[in-house]
């Protein structure tokens, strides 16, 4: 036989083969019942916890793992499992006259997987379903409640990388006040984050006093964290404290990016007034004081923001060469055993009241003395500080 005749026989041979491949994968299988010993993957389900025990079942294992690679299954046999014990499971109806994209089954007792199967019964299949993830693909398993004869495909849309950043600050503050400005990043994606970075530039016109979350500060001109294996559904709120130089607006900007999320970016900010009054004042006495005599300390607090601060309390430092005598204000003053003074909490300060405690110490030593007042309250992320100084002698 000429060469040229032999190879177009085998051409004309192996399209052939093909489309009759091309044909059987294409065939639909008409499914009447379900239920038969002879053809179920495993015993009738009743409920979601029978469903658990069957994919789960150690006697099954190969035969389940046979009909995921069947199914065209490519993620990982853990995460299948995994989600066969934690998934949410949902009841599902198929309605009759429906081509299901595959169904398992058995032939002389070994699994297989039969596809287009049309299902053209006399009602709706129960059935149970749920959904995963694993590498970068969704997955969706059904299982009819008769047979077991389970399946899995991929679903859309497809899982993502994304992120999700939000920004917080007050609107107004007095110029004499502390700017609290927070950033909250979510991974608001479907995968977990390697690593997801969170940047906040120095805001113009503002100084930073203090942070959180244990920012990289090694770049004066902002603040950066970096948050590893960062999960899906997962937040980090970190904040900053910034001291403002003068009246204006001070814009607060922050941005984010994954090694796999596209960068995202949020913006708030706080209009500064020119308030003379101060949210904490701390007076002493205006000339020396002789050692041996009693110093006297007012020291006042004033609520300047629009809503009111709670837990409101003050923590006062004596320098070296004081010893605190006693007090008096709107809460008791008592000193602790490191010798700090330290009245009561005010539980609520509304807008536009003021408390004010009277603080008596003892001069036991010359010297200038320097009387430091934090002012803590659930408002603030770090104290504010004012110091009041008085010459001994």
């Amino acid at each position: 036989m000429p060469r040229t005749l032999a190879f177009l026989m085998f051409l004309v041979v192996s399209l052939s083969t093909g489309l009759m491949a091309d044909a059987l994968a294409a065939e639909v299988h008409r499914a009447t019942r379900l239920g038969n010993p002879a053809t179920r993957f495993a015993a009738p389900l009743k409920t979601p916890d029978d469903l658990r025990r069957t994919l789960l079942s150690e006697a099954l294992r190969d035969d389940v793992l046979t009909v995921l690679r069947l199914s065209e299954f490519n993620g990982d046999f853990e995460d299948f499992r995994w989600a066969a014990v934690n998934a949410p499971i949902r009841a599902l109806s198929i309605p009759v006259g429906t081509v299901l994209p595959a169904m398992s089954t058995r032939h002389k007792g070994k699994p297989r997987l039969l596809r287009n199967v049309l299902w053209a019964g006399k009602k709706p299949i129960d059935a149970y379903e749920f959904s995963f993830i694993s590498g970068e693909r969704r997955y969706r398993v059904v299982t009819p409640k008769a047979c077991s004869n389970f399946w899995a495909e991929e679903q859309l849309p497809p899982p993502k990388h994304e992120l999700a950043l939000s920004c917080e600050a007050p609107t107004e503050s007095a110029k004499s006040n502390l700017i609290v400005s927070c950033a909250t990043l979510e991974n608001s994606g479907d995968l977990p984050e390697s690593l997801a970075m969170l940047s906040m530039p120095m805001p113009a016109g503002a100084r930073v006093k203090c942070v959180s979350g244990g920012p990289d500060v090694s770049d004066s001109t902002r603040l950066t964290w970096k948050f590893a294996d960062f999960l899906p559904g997962e937040k980090r709120t970190v904040c900053a404290t910034f001291a403002p130089a003068q009246p204006g607006r001070v814009a607060f900007k922050s941005a984010a990016v994954g090694e796999r999320s596209t960068a995202v970016a949020s913006q708030c900010e706080t209009r500064v007034l020119d308030v003379p009054a101060a949210l904490l004042e701390v007076a002493g006495p205006a000339g020396p004081v002789k050692v041996g005599g009693d110093v006297v300390y007012v020291v006042k607090v004033l609520n300047q923001n629009k809503q009111p601060l709670t837990h409101v309390k003050i923590v006062a430092g004596l320098a070296e060469g004081q010893r605190f005598v006693g007090g008096s204000g709107p809460t008791s003053v008592t000193s602790d055993e490191g010798g700090r003074v330290v009245p009561g909490v005010v539980t609520v300060l509304n807008t536009g009241e003021a408390v004010e405690w009277r603080i008596v110490v003892k001069a036991d030593k010359a010297g200038e003395a320097r009387f430091n007042v934090d002012l803590e309250a659930d408002q603030f992320f770090c104290p504010t500080r004012k110091t009041a100084v008085t010459v001994q002698n």
